[in-house]
């Protein structure tokens, strides 16, 4: 399992993909964005935004859309990619969840019931 986190809040979950992927949706996320001629401080300011009012509705319990989800991913990712924050940072960033530590967890539930 893929977990973001922004500011040390759980962002959401996703399945296992390699960095090169995931920074890979943060570079399309640019490169769409450049050719609608928004600048890189721009883009910055607008990812670090999103991920903060994402934060503060997980922080208050509401509910995120699955679109909302999405794109936190891609801005995560491309701050990530832009160097802004970095890629396998506990408080900023995505923690992984080893498959074998997985596997692992799900023998030991099995076990216990």
């Amino acid at each position: 399992m893929l977990y973001t986190y922004w500011k040390g809040t759980l962002i959401s979950r996703w399945l296992e993909i390699t960095d090169k992927e995931c920074l890979e949706f943060g570079k399309k996320l640019i490169e769409k964005s450049i050719r609608k001629n928004i600048n890189i401080k721009d883009q910055i300011h607008s990812y670090t935004n999103f991920m903060n009012l994402i934060k503060k509705r997980k922080d208050n319990k509401q509910s995120i859309y699955q679109s909302d989800h999405q794109l936190a991913f891609h801005s995560l990712m491309a701050l990530c990619y832009l160097q802004i924050t970095e890629l396998d940072d506990d408080n900023n960033g995505i923690f992984r969840q080893k498959s074998h530590l997985l596997k692992r967890k799900r023998k030991l539930l099995l076990n216990t019931t």
